[in-house]
């Protein structure tokens, strides 16, 4: 192979790549816990922040990918705290409407306030060019990933 003639060590670039994101994700959870909520929870007011309309409970564990039960536990978790608010979906008392509430969005910006300090501390000392650079990288690495597997293409 190529590039390991030319000393290039591909299992070691990828272990460094995937050990890179493990510990991006262990610093973001370690900073979500100071919020008091778990990583679900956290993932859950964040989608809610981005809804332009009140998902329903199906919708939410569509885009999660999640069971419907799953969802139930989580946003009962948020709403006893006061994060969500639930309401009956005109003319079918079954399907709830989820609503972030004021004390849920405060959560929501402490988050974007954490995470804008570890992505400065993760790209501290990297030019612009370094950034560029590794952007197309990474998006070659994408495009080859979704021609090897479609299935990729599944998880956008």
């Amino acid at each position: 192979m190529e590039l390991e003639k030319s000393g290039i060590d591909r299992f070691n670039i990828v272990m460094s790549f995937l050990r890179t994101d493990r510990f991006h994700r262990c610093a973001a959870e370690s900073q979500v816990k100071k919020l008091g909520i778990h990583r679900s929870q956290h993932m859950m007011l964040m989608h809610l922040a981005r809804c332009t309309e009140p998902p329903n409970q199906a919708e939410l564990a569509k885009a999660f990918e999640i069971s419907p039960a799953a969802v139930t536990v989580t946003l009962q978790k948020l709403e006893k705290a006061g994060f969500v608010t639930r309401t009956s979906v005109e003319g079918n008392n079954r399907a709830k409407n989820i609503a972030i509430t004021p004390a849920g969005m405060d959560i929501v910006r402490k988050s974007w306030e954490l995470y804008k300090a570890l992505d400065e501390a993760m790209l501290a000392g990297l030019t612009e060019e370094d950034l560029e650079h590794f952007a197309s990288v990474l998006a070659r690495m994408q495009d080859n990933l979704r021609k090897y597997s479609p299935e990729v293409a599944t998880l956008e």
